[in-house]
Formats: structure tokens, sequence, C-alpha cells
């Protein structure tokens, strides 16, 4: 009986401690505690290409170092950045240099090499995020609050910022959860997002590359391991962002919307003049060369699309930086469809009270002698599109208002993706000038018809493009598509 008792003890005994070794186990699971670093760096740094890859390897030795990385010299965005974080440690504004913790900043790579390893392991501040004037818990952290275009580095995964848009609570919680979980836990569950091609993330002296993508509104996940099964698999109809919570979803790039705008754009009427201007210039120096016309009307035309292309990227690029301010992001697809309802409104004033040059419709009337000086030196092709080129800026305060509309909604996507939203764009708005080329070189009109053709109607066109323009900003303002 005694035996018996004493192995029941050793027996209770031994459990007990199994019991309080697994404890001790995932209560350390639970508590990681994660060196949290911000990095600026910049591709073609000679010193970064140095301390980049050094840093690349402590990212794999240590599961618990997470490194918030600004490129600087590809993403102009990012250098803004450095002076946030100069003006609260007075650092300079060189790169590289590295934030770790409430007292650590290494400047430089050597500096980097020789002590990042030691300041790991002497970090007292872990789990905390460490931004200009603010210390944030790693429980308590909203990618939201990240400015310009972050990569955030954990060992075998990234997350990169593709565009700027805001998250919502769910969407910030996956994210913060395949940082901070166990890469092959994170896997198990279905996840929101779209599973996309992984792309090669460049850093200064190397490369890496992963197996898996997940893109998350404006974000992408890379990793190396299992892949995941995504909400949209199972129901196609998945909405990732949460309508009852105030914040702005990403909005989808709708097709019938560009079109809209192009077409508004393509019926201007002072596009159409300046067009006319120049084949009349062209036809008074070559009055019996027909290919003449042809060849600089198609000139012409191409260098506005040239141009044009030119202009969408400044918008685009405007656009995303505003878009990195909290308060402008939160009104900004409404403000996109007030500015269409605006210029609506202005194209109905001129079909129902007409006065040549008014504002945001019509060429002010004050660059058009200047305008048709340019216009009337042209005489070839070559010249055609050279001043092409120029004359662009005249057309700018009577077509720049949808293409502004345009330049918002684009901005959401890296400016490579965007160009054949632009190109379309831009096609539709030169249509008639093709058309007018044509018929013109093909005789089936001369440029006094044509000309007396648009005094006629130009009323009805700007009625025609002030019920399309309203009718987008309706569309817009209340997301019907």
């Amino acid at each position: 009986m005694r035996n018996l008792f004493q192995k029941t003890i050793l027996t209770a005994f031994f459990f007990s401690i199994l019991l309080l070794t697994a404890t001790n186990i995932f209560a350390q699971e639970e508590t990681s505690q994660f060196n949290i670093a911000t990095y600026f760096t910049g591709i073609g740094c000679p010193h970064c290409s140095l301390a980049s890859p050094y840093i690349k390897e402590i990212l794999e030795e240590n599961s618990n170092f997470i490194l918030i990385e600004y490129e600087v010299y590809e993403e102009s965005m990012n250098a803004t950045l450095i002076t946030d974080y100069n003006d609260e440690y007075g650092v300079g504004m060189g790169i590289p240099v590295l934030f770790l913790g409430e007292e650590t900043i290494l400047v430089g790579d050597s500096e980097i090499k020789n002590n990042l390893k030691l300041s790991l392991s002497t970090n007292t501040t872990t789990n905390t995020f460490h931004l200009p004037n603010d210390r944030v818990p790693l429980e308590d952290f909203e990618l939201n609050t990240l400015k310009g275009y972050p990569k955030i580095y954990r060992k075998d995964r990234a997350v990169i910022r593709k565009s700027i848009t805001t998250l919502s609570e769910a969407q910030n919680k996956e994210i913060v959860s395949f940082l901070t979980n166990q890469l092959a836990d994170w896997t198990l569950q279905i996840q929101e997002g779209e599973l996309v091609t992984p792309q090669i993330v460049k850093y200064p002296g190397g490369s890496e590359t992963y197996q898996h993508a997940l893109s998350i509104n404006g974000w992408v996940l890379q990793w190396n391991g299992d892949v995941v099964q995504t909400k949209a698999e199972i129901n196609d109809d998945t909405e990732f962002c949460d309508n009852e919570e105030e914040v702005v979803c990403e909005e989808p790039i709708s097709l019938t919307k560009i079109l809209g705008l192009a077409l508004a754009d393509s019926i201007n009427p002072c596009a159409i003049s300046v067009l006319l201007l120049m084949l009349l210039a062209i036809s008074t120096y070559n009055p019996k060369d027909r290919r003449q016309i042809l060849f600089s009307g198609l000139a012409f035309i191409l260098a506005v699309i040239v141009m044009y292309m030119f202009y969408g990227f400044l918008i685009i690029k405007a656009f995303q930086f505003l878009q990195s301010l909290t308060l402008f992001k939160e009104l900004f697809y409404k403000g996109l469809a007030i500015v269409a309802l605006i210029l609506g409104t202005l194209e109905l004033k001129d079909y129902f009270k007409y006065r040549p040059g008014t504002a945001g419709t019509e060429m002010p009337m004050f660059l058009r002698p200047k305008m048709k000086k340019f216009v009337s030196r042209i005489t070839s092709p070559l010249g055609a599109f050279s001043m092409g080129l120029f004359v662009t800026l005249f057309l700018l305060p009577c077509t720049i208002g949808p293409y502004v509309i345009l330049g918002g909604m684009l901005s959401t996507l890296d400016f490579l993706k965007s160009v054949p939203y632009l190109l379309t764009y831009n096609f539709i708005f030169v249509l008639p000038m093709i058309l007018i080329t044509l018929l013109i070189f093909l005789g089936t009109k001369n440029i006094g018809d044509v000309t007396d053709w648009r005094n006629t109607n130009v009323r009805m066109m700007h009625l025609i493009s002030g019920i399309l323009m309203i009718a987008l900003g309706i569309v817009m303002f209340f997301g019907l598509l």
C-alpha cells in the first residue's frame, strides 16, 4: 500500500513538472519579446550596400527582430520622413541610420555592423514601435499610422506598402498577426486578401525572393513556406472592407468611370480649336500637300499624348503624397466626386449662359493670343510635334479637371499599373482630333467647315460634357459603380 502511495505521489509530481514546463513554453510563445527597429537606407548608397546585407543576416538569425525599412532614393516620399526623426533625435539627414529602442541610434555602416548584435541583446524597450514623438505598444499598433512606403521584415517574411489606403481593424490585425505569429500557425487560418505573384524585393546590396504573396488593401505580404487559403477562394463575393467602420477602402478602378471622364474631356471645345489652328497653319504653308496635314495632325496629337502621360504621372504622385495625410485620406473619394460635380455645373452654365473663356471649361481669353502666336509658327510635322509638346500647357486650364479626377482614382496604384488606364483615357481624349485630321486629309471636310461646326455646336458640347461629369460625380459620391 505504501509503495502504491509513493508511486502515485511520484507520478503526480512527474506530470506536474511536465505541465509546468509546457505552460512555461506556451507562456514564452505568447509573450515573445520583439526588438523593433526603424531603418533608413537607399538603393545606390555605397554605405547602405554594406549595412543592409548584414542586417538581413541578423534578421535570418534572430526571429524576434522586426525591421521597418524606409528606402529613400527610389521612393522620394520616404525621404521626407528622415526630417521627422532628425527633429526628435538630431542625427542629421545621412543614411544608413537605424533607430532601436529609446536610446540606440546607429549611424553609418560601421556602427551598424559593430554594434547591432549587442544592441539587440541589451535592448530593454521591446514590443514597442518608436515613431517620431510617439511610442506605441505592439498590441496597439496600427499600420495606418505609418507614413510613406515602408517595408517591414521579420526573418522569412516581409510586409510591403504598395499604395496609400486605410486598413480596417480586421485587416490591420491580420497583418500584425502575420508579422508576430509563427508562420505555421498563421498559414492554417483562413485569411482575407488575394493571392498574387510574389515580386523580388530589392534592398541595397542585394535582393530577396519569396514563394508566396497575399495582397490586402494596398499592402502585400510575402513569405516562404506553406500557402494560405483566402476568403475570396471560398466566396468570390467576400467584402474585405467593413462598411460599418469609418474607413476608406481602396477604390476599385472602374473602367466605366475612366471612359466617362475621357468622353467628357474629349469633346472639350478648346482642344479642338487648338488642333484646327495648327492645321490651318500647316495648310496655309503647304496648301496642296494633304500629307503634310495628315502627318502634322498626327504628330501634334502624339505630342499631346506624350505630355498628358507626363502630367498624369505628376498628378498621381501629388495625390499619393496627399493621401499620406490622414485628414485628406478621410475625404479623398468624396472630394473627387465633388470636383466632378463642380466641373459639370460649370459646363452646364456654359450651355445656358455661354461666355467664352470660362475657367475650368475653356481656355482663358488672355491666353488665346499667345497660343495662336505659337501655333502659327508650325510648318512641318516635326514642328507640329515640337510645338505640340509646349502648346499643351495652354490646354491645361480647360482640360485638366477630368484628368485630375482620373489621377486621384489611379493614385492607389503603382504608376506602371496605372499606365494602361492613362493610355486608354488619352486615346479617347484625342479621338475627336484624330477624326478631324482624317476628315480634312481625305477632303471630306475642310478646316472652315469644321471650324463652323465647332462654333455652332459649342454650347451643345458643353451640355454633353456637363451631363457626363455630373452623372460621374453622383456615381462616385454614392459609390454606385
